[in-house]
């Protein structure tokens, strides 16, 4: 029986800003991104949305589920748990500090109203649903609710955190919720690990077999791509995370790495590895024909 790799190129953060859109677009149309997500809540999503539908039909378009950056799309006072005194959402690094404020119901209607307003922009559901610094996989409430949301709308998902080895789940968060201290973190992976069984009764959404963030910062380079594609594991589907884009206009502390991961993701090395290596390049939708 021949080894087949099949390999999804995810573009995270669409509708950032005009530089990050124009960057993923690039790097789809010129390089090896195959799928996209899109952070509705972001003044630049409509317009990349637009984009995408006109000028390129065969790039992936999922949502970026968003808890963490920016506004909400619901009333302040609709997910008064979500949000700092500012209006704006709890950053990621503020998560442990602010972890047992959060409520289940205004996880469900925030995450509900940013489908539904793909659904409005796009005319169709999203093809994927993944989370913006993975925060609704690290919230039982949260990842429920993504769960749920997946299931009504018959997509796949980015494969959760706790979805894996533990010990790497417990590595993960305890990057992320640095002020969780480690009997905290093992009873978060347990919990989460919990909504994973239960929701499995009614049909888990399809993801793919591995996820790879390690394209990122310092070890997103041409050479670290590489590497990665000449290593895939075999019969398998593997998710590759990437941030491409341009710097300019973008209010980020990651800003100039995405033009170094576009460069990366442009380079013709890429693209001939990928074809000597036999590795089919697919989208989010495929996992669910």
């Amino acid at each position: 029986m021949p080894m087949t790799k099949r390999l999804i190129v995810n573009a995270d953060d669409l509708g950032r800003s005009a530089g990050v859109n124009r960057g993923i677009f690039e790097a789809h149309t010129n390089g090896i991104v195959t799928s996209t997500t899109v952070m509705i809540n972001m003044p630049g999503a409509p317009a990349a949305i637009e984009y995408a539908l006109a000028h390129a039909p065969s790039l992936g378009v999922g949502l970026h589920l968003n808890l963490t950056t920016g506004a909400p799309l619901c009333k302040r006072d609709h997910v008064a748990s979500l949000v700092d005194a500012g209006g704006d959402f709890h950053h990621i690094s503020r998560w442990a500090a602010v972890y047992d404020r959060f409520s289940a119901g205004d996880f469900e209607r925030e995450l509900r109203a940013q489908v539904e307003r793909f659904v409005a922009l796009a005319g169709r559901p999203p093809d994927h649903l993944d989370a913006h610094h993975h925060a609704s996989y690290l919230h039982p409430a949260a990842l429920r609710a993504l769960l749920d949301l997946a299931a009504e709308y018959n997509i796949p998902t980015r494969k959760p955190v706790a979805a894996g080895d533990p010990a790497q789940a417990a590595q993960y968060i305890n990057d992320v919720l640095r002020d969780f201290p480690p009997d905290r973190v093992c009873s978060l992976v347990a919990r989460l690990s919990t909504v994973l069984e239960n929701e499995a009764s009614a049909a888990l959404p399809p993801w793919p077999d591995y996820m790879h963030r390690g394209f990122y910062g310092q070890t997103a380079t041409l050479g670290d791509l590489l590497v990665i594609l000449t290593t895939l594991p075999d019969n398998a589907v593997t998710e590759l995370m990437c941030h491409p884009g341009y710097a300019d206009g973008l209010d980020s502390s990651y800003a100039a790495p995405r033009e170094r991961e576009l460069a990366a993701l442009t380079d013709p090395a890429a693209a001939e590895v990928i074809e000597s290596e036999g590795i089919e390049l697919i989208s989010f939708a495929d996992l669910s024909r």
